[in-house]
């Protein structure tokens, strides 16, 4: 659905910043943390700053566990 078509109580207000947006695909690539996988997914999406990218993934596993 085109987020301008959603109605104002479930359109997003603002698109997250791209790094941020390449750690949730990964975090739905691999459903989750997945240590074996983490290189690979990385490398799929052409992410090459994995500290910053295990630190966002974390912080998506936090979030959901306090949720």
């Amino acid at each position: 659905m085109d987020a301008q078509a959603m109605p104002d109580a479930i359109r997003p207000k603002s698109a997250p910043p791209p790094d941020v947006q390449m750690a949730v695909t990964a975090w739905n690539l691999m459903g989750g943390i997945d240590w074996l996988a983490l290189d690979a997914v990385a490398e799929m999406l052409g992410i090459t700053d994995l500290e910053t990218l295990i630190t966002q993934l974390v912080t998506i596993r936090d979030a959901n566990r306090d949720a």
